[in-house]
């Protein structure tokens, strides 16, 4: 269990900085950051949405809420791969 924990927070690290770099090359930074926030509240809102028919659920607490609005969707594909694999 302990590999898999690794193995998803350097696959957040790295997608992270992707992000961080397209937000840098950006000529519109604020935008591009906000949108990618929104993007990630609106998924984790439209997965708890469909919880019935996927079966999977993400709760809703500060550290996923704070992780989707800073690093948006990579965020919350990496808290459902860590519910899968758990």
């Amino acid at each position: 269990m302990k590999t898999i924990g690794i193995l998803a927070i350097i696959w957040l690290s790295l997608c992270a900085l992707v992000l961080l770099v397209l937000h840098i090359k950006s000529h519109k930074m604020i935008k591009s950051i906000f949108l990618n926030a929104l993007l990630g509240f609106l998924a984790i809102i439209l997965i708890n949405i469909t919880q019935k028919f996927t079966g999977v659920h993400i709760p809703v607490n500060w550290w996923t809420v704070g992780g989707s609005g800073v690093f948006g969707l990579p965020c919350v594909c990496g808290v459902i791969l860590l519910q899968i694999l758990i």
